[in-house]
């Protein structure tokens, strides 16, 4: 499979006459898809609701009172200060923020969460400046009658250590924490001294982050719980350190009008990973020194989608909404594995031949696939058995294969219908000695691919693009062998990625698929006729697929799956709350609380199915993920997993 790259942005084209309700409309849009992927509270009008909106269809002429009512509103009334708005505009408006409101909308959870993470980022000081907070700041966060059991467990275990890394785990009696919530620890003076004990290890350190991430919230008569991951890191002369642990708060609040105070914290899961022997993160970003000296990394990949949006008419097929990918293999035969990056639709895509010293050089033009079309995945793959490396690129409209000469240079072969594949991935399926082509579709048209997708339903959806299978009839000839192959069954799902494996060891490659809003697929080959067998094997899982990788993580002669999903805290805070979708059947509720729980690692078992071990293996919590990948990082033997996850925070911060 292609890696892929995962940036999701949107266009909107913006006249003068209608700026204002245009970017009130997109930050809504933009609230409402990170809302829907993270199972947010807020919900629809109801009918009856929307009787009580005001009408749009009152044609009738204003009187001179009515036209008095236009008028500019007042500083610091609201966001629309300095602006000026007709009644009916602002009455809508009040509706929209009204509806968006968690308090109001029934979502006290949510409201509380506002309040406790407040609470938090003023606690977090104590991490980085501990002598900063005073007593009376410090009162205002915790009760008089604060407690709690040492932040830094009493009993570690080393669970791995080698020459660049020590990782060590916390020995905690989850049973005793729930049974027995008190602590040694009191008052703000005893929050002083287990916060010490914490942070001992990054005492010297000059960058001291943290973050505390709220996913669960459990209300009772006097008081709320809430569980929270917490992540603190820094750097000092001798070593970079990271500690994650999961805490569990206990909340009281004098009255509405105060802000929540931590009466109890108690630790559920400590981890802490420390360098040996050096400073530094045991990986650098080195992207700027490999691609940094050619033209077009500075010219066009340096400046990001917004820049490029804004120059490139949407007649070329630039899109927000849509991703581009890329592909590594040895282009020129030197050895080296090179990069080949796709673009939108008015760049040229780019190959960077990979140098002695760990740079690259450009040679996109005179490579023949400098393509300026949209184009979504690429994969290096030997197609006609010559020795050198043949290239297939998927654009809009084709899939296009180029034949490769060893030294570069590609040329056109041929190109098939459809295109939009966003991931390409290949295997010998019909064990004829060459390879065959399955191209994943997101989109079920064309016209979808500039705009958000509209899952149906949300957490099964089956209204997504069809896949297709291409076999290698050889002599740069290919057939679409979709429905006689059997790759048709359960194959409208909005697939992201695709990767082949034997998980049977029976000899011919098996392929899982990945995709967004529901359950995946697992198609096991049969001499060349597939069977989608994921139910059966345990291995649906049902959330946001977006990537899928094999390996035979514990040694057992059999490969296991791993698949990146989206950790959501706001959807694992909802989707347990007791009101939440009251009259939806019990297993349509515990699916949708899987789709926030993050990724998930199948365990195969050597007879045919899988076992979820996620949990156990503490991999679900991949944050806001796009693609994984097994590999032995340390050439131990043993599999590692590398996750890509999370956003780039734009210029405006506070876009979304």
């Amino acid at each position: 499979m292609a890696p892929r790259d995962t940036i999701r942005a949107g266009r909107w084209s913006i006249s003068t006459l209608t700026v204002i309700v245009l970017v009130l409309a997109a930050g809504l849009i933009a609230g409402c898809y990170l809302w829907t992927r993270g199972i947010g509270s807020a919900k629809a009008p109801s009918i009856a609701d929307r009787q009580h909106l005001p009408s749009d269809t009152n044609n009738s002429l204003e009187t001179s009172d009515q036209r008095n009512d236009i008028a500019p509103v007042s500083p610091g009334s609201d966001s629309l200060a300095g602006t000026v708005v007709t009644p009916h505009a602002r009455e809508r408006w009040s509706q929209q923020r009204r509806g968006l409101d968690p308090e109001k909308a029934g979502w006290k959870s949510e409201s509380f969460t506002e309040n406790a993470n407040t609470q938090l980022k003023t606690f977090g000081k104590l991490f980085a400046h501990p002598d900063q907070l005073s007593e009376r700041q410090l009162d205002q966060v915790v009760t008089h009658d604060f407690s709690c059991a040492p932040l830094l467990p009493q009993k570690t275990q080393c669970v791995f250590e080698d020459h660049a890394l020590r990782v060590v785990r916390g020995i905690i009696d989850s049973t005793a924490l729930q049974t027995q919530p008190s602590g040694r620890h009191r008052g703000i003076a005893g929050l002083r001294e287990t916060l010490a004990q914490l942070a001992g290890p990054l005492r010297d350190s000059s960058d001291t982050r943290y973050k505390f991430k709220l996913f669960n919230v459990e209300p009772s008569e006097n008081s709320v719980t809430t569980r929270q991951y917490l992540s603190l890191s820094g750097r000092t002369e001798d070593a970079f350190i990271e500690q994650n642990a999961t805490w569990l708060i206990r909340w009281k609040t004098d009255s509405a009008d105060t802000l929540p105070r931590i009466d109890w914290i108690g630790v559920e899961q400590f981890e802490q990973a420390v360098t040996q022997n050096t400073s530094k993160p045991l990986f650098s970003d080195c992207t700027a020194a490999a691609l940094g000296g050619t033209d077009s990394f500075q010219r066009q990949m340096n400046h990001g989608i917004n820049y490029w949006v804004e120059r490139i008419e949407a007649a070329n097929d630039f899109y927000f909404f849509e991703h581009t990918g890329l592909a590594v293999g040895d282009a020129n035969g030197d050895g080296l594995d090179d990069v080949y990056v796709c673009q939108q639709g008015g760049l040229p895509n780019c190959l960077y031949l990979q140098q002695p010293d760990g740079t690259v050089s450009d040679a996109s033009v005179g490579s023949g696939v400098n393509l300026l079309d949209l184009s979504y995945s690429a994969l290096f793959v030997d197609f006609n058995n010559d020795g050198h490396q043949d290239l297939v690129v998927s654009t809009r409209f084709y899939l296009v294969i180029f034949a490769g000469d060893g030294t570069g240079r590609f040329t056109p072969e041929t190109r098939v219908k459809p295109g939009r594949g966003y991931s390409i991935s290949a295997a010998d399926y019909d064990l004829d000695g060459d390879l065959d082509i399955y191209s994943t579709i997101y989109y079920a048209s064309r016209r979808d691919a500039s705009s958000l997708p509209v899952p149906a339903p949300y957490h099964d959806a089956n209204n997504g693009g069809r896949n297709f299978m291409i076999r290698n009839d050889g002599n740069w000839q290919f057939s679409d062998v979709t429905i006689p192959s059997g790759l048709n069954e359960n194959n409208t799902r909005f697939s992201l990625a695709a990767n082949w494996e034997d998980y049977d060891n029976d000899g011919d490659p098996d392929l899982y698929v990945a995709n967004d809003f529901g359950r995946n697929n697992l198609y096991r080959n049969d001499d060349g006729k597939f069977t989608d067998v994921a139910a059966a094997a345990g291995v649906e899982d049902g959330a946001f697929g977006m990537s899928v990788s094999w390996a035979d993580y514990n040694h057992d002669g059999f490969m296991d799956i791993y698949v990146a999903n989206m950790f959501s805290a706001a959807g694992n805070r909802v989707t347990y709350q007791r009101h939440f979708r009251p009259d939806t059947a019990v297993t349509t509720k515990t699916r949708l609380q899987h789709t926030a729980r993050g990724n998930t690692l199948f365990e195969n078992q050597g007879d045919g199915t899988f076992r979820d071990v996620s949990t156990n293996a503490g991999v679900t919590m991949g944050r806001w993920g796009w693609a994984s990948l097994f590999a032995d990082i340390n050439n131990d033997s043993w599999d590692d997993l590398v996750l890509a996850n999370g956003y780039f925070t734009g210029s405006e911060p506070d876009d979304l």
